[in-house]
């Protein structure tokens, strides 16, 4: 099965090795570590950014989706957490550690009965009191490892004061304001984080770890989310640096229209001086003409440049109306672009 499996964000099997008795699956190497040693290990003094969690949130839920959705056959993983998502040196996540995957059935709906395996604090509720697994079994786990990427938190953690030990039941009251989110939110993100970028991963996190299993997205709808509020914060970025551009270049417009003047007064001062030695005038007033007229019209030029190449607002629209109405009436669109009713009491 695994040797079927191909996708971008999955660890890719290169080969089996067989030694006498021993026998080994041979992965490529990913050297950059896990989400969980970047967030709670070894490597937590490297913070992640902002904008590295939304490449891993999207790229690890891309993974899942493939394996839920796309893969012949589905397949659900059934240990899914932040130490099982492998990073590469630009935080490409590669989702790892299918020893206890399951083939899933056809039916979206039908569950395996199967004994309990996964990890303490990310195996979902249902699954864990009937053995029931179902590919929603691994969207609880995803939910669990976004909040992970927007707390900074460990799933189970008893060194955090009384009632803050376990992060689902911790963080799920604080997800739906703005107060409750400055609160939860990793202390270790810088303070200008967009806060409508943290907000609408917050309300996917929340439908992710719905205890009601009919109340969870599928990943290809995760997908889709998630893709809106990356491409949002790649706009976003791409304002503030034609905005930083367009400043910088008014700041050296203003520069050398300064300069120019000084140098303009300090020739100006010297033509008087020549002037009592008879010099020509024709020839001061060409060689001022044609530095001084040259400077202000580059200046004049530029500014006129950049008023052309600026662009207002990229038009996000499409992915507000989106996140409305998810909060407002529960739709959301699939990751095949199609409008459908989302899971009630998810917003």
């Amino acid at each position: 099965m695994l040797s079927r499996l191909h996708h971008r964000n999955l660890v890719k099997l290169i080969g089996i090795c067989t030694e006498e008795c021993s026998r080994s699956l041979v992965y490529e190497l990913i050297a950059n570590g896990s989400v969980e040693s970047h967030l709670h290990g070894v490597d937590k003094e490297s913070a992640l950014n902002w904008d590295a969690r939304i490449k891993i949130a999207l790229g690890a839920a891309r993974g899942l989706a493939y394996l839920h959705e796309d893969s012949s056959p589905r397949v659900i993983h059934r240990d899914f957490k932040s130490s099982n998502i492998l990073l590469e040196h630009d935080f490409t996540p590669k989702v790892s550690d299918f020893g206890l995957a399951r083939t899933a059935l056809d039916e979206e709906n039908r569950h395996i009965s199967t004994q309990v395996m996964g990890t303490f604090g990310y195996v979902a509720p249902e699954y864990a009191m009937t053995g029931h697994l179902l590919v929603k079994s691994d969207v609880y786990s995803y939910g669990v490892v976004l909040l992970e990427l927007l707390t900074g938190r460990k799933p189970v953690d008893m060194s955090q004061p009384p009632g803050q030990e376990n992060l689902v039941a911790w963080a799920r009251p604080f997800l739906t304001t703005k107060e409750g989110l400055e609160v939860i939110i990793d202390p270790t993100l810088a303070p200008d984080v967009p806060f409508d970028s943290v907000a609408k991963v917050a309300a996917i996190a929340s439908m992710c770890v719905q205890p009601e299993v009919s109340h969870r997205p599928f990943m290809s709808e995760v997908v889709q989310a998630l893709k809106l509020v990356s491409n949002e914060c790649d706009e976003a970025k791409e304002l503030d640096s034609r905005s930083s551009s367009q400043d910088l270049s008014i700041y050296m417009d203003a520069e050398v229209s300064a300069v120019s003047g000084q140098l303009r007064d300090s020739l100006r001062s010297q033509a008087l001086v020549h002037n009592y030695d008879s010099e020509p005038d024709i020839e001061r007033g060409l060689v001022d003409s044609y530095f001084f007229s040259t400077s202000d019209r580059c200046g004049r030029q530029g500014s006129g440049s950049l008023r052309r190449c600026s662009s207002g607002p990229l038009k996000t629209g499409r992915g507000r109306e989106l996140f409305q109405r998810m909060r407002l009436t529960g739709e959301s669109v699939s990751e095949r672009g199609a409008i459908f009713k989302m899971w009630p009491g998810s917003h």
